[in-house]
């Protein structure tokens, strides 16, 4: 397992500070793992990409990581990873042990602080610490927080089929719902405070990026739109767990011209390394420019 320190990146936005708090991190990946069509001379004929992003044998490295943003007031997570403890298909999530509850109260967070938990999606590695496992039973971690659930994301991840095959709705959402924690929306919600939803749909049916207006400029948290830098000069390849390809490539494109323009401030959910930054227009297609974080004296106080 990847050791980070203690003290995580952070970026200060105006009003606004970025953290990213990793759960994993992992170098070495084929690409075809989560690009079926894609191969090790792609990854390497598709120009420079960011420091850390890619092996020089054309391997991808992969984070899983939530964002905890601090905005006006609020405390708000978004997509808390795996979790621990949990039964999972994929070996690699399966009954894990992270440390990822240290590096977040590590950073200055207490989970009872948590206004808002936002989840882009209901895929496992996007709710997971929602919940965790006291005497047996699965109990909600964030207890003074409203829990933002698309309904369309809702309804997908409770259905038989889903369930079925392992039951994430079953340890990490409903005892969150049960507690009456959960907050139903549609993908398009807005929030409050500046805060809203943005319809970008595909990778499940109600994907939905989480767009914050900070008082100098807009951020914009992907979740699952994109997983890896790669896909800014191959948008039309699929990603392994897309389940309407055909339409997740049209919301990629479609994004990646429009804020490409605009110049707007992303962060990508699943990036390695630096996982904050700006779309560039590049060679027909587009590219990344990881933006570097904040150094600590120009970090406010947490």
């Amino acid at each position: 397992m990847d050791e980070f320190p203690q003290e995580p990146d952070r970026w200060t936005i105006g009003d606004t500070t970025l953290t990213a708090i990793v759960e994993a991190e992992t170098p070495g990946i084929p690409v075809e793992l989560f690009f079926p069509e894609a191969t090790a001379s792609d990854v390497i004929d598709a120009g420079p990409l960011p420091e850390g992003a890619v092996g020089s044998d054309g391997t991808i490295s992969f984070r899983v990581q939530s964002f905890v943003i601090q905005h006006r007031g609020r405390l708000i997570v978004v997509d808390p990873c795996v979790g621990n403890h949990k039964s999972r298909l994929l070996p690699f999530w399966d009954h894990q042990d992270w440390p990822w509850m240290s590096r977040f109260t590590g950073a200055g967070f207490d989970p009872d602080q948590v206004d808002l938990v936002v989840h882009t999606h209901l895929h496992e590695d996007h709710i997971g610490w929602d919940t965790h496992l006291v005497d047996g039973s699965w109990l909600p971690t964030f207890t003074n927080a409203r829990h933002v659930y698309v309904g369309d994301e809702l309804d997908w991840a409770a259905s038989e089929d889903r369930r079925s095959q392992q039951d994430s709705f079953g340890d990490s959402i409903a005892p969150v719902l049960d507690a009456g924690l959960g907050w139903e929306v549609d993908s398009g919600a807005v929030l409050g405070d500046g805060l809203f939803l943005m319809p970008t749909p595909g990778h499940t049916p109600g994907h939905a990026s989480l767009v914050v207006e900070t008082s100098t400029e807009p951020l914009i948290v992907t979740g699952d739109l994109l997983h890896h830098p790669f896909q800014f000069a191959t948008p039309a390849l699929a990603e392994i767990g897309d389940v309407d390809p055909a339409r997740a490539r049209n919301t990629r494109c479609g994004f990646f011209d429009e804020y490409s323009r605009s110049g707007t401030l992303i962060a990508g959910t699943h990036f390695p390394a630096v996982p904050l930054g700006r779309i560039e227009a590049a060679s027909g297609a587009w590219r990344f420019r990881p933006e570097n974080p904040s150094p600590r004296s120009e970090r406010p106080d947490r």
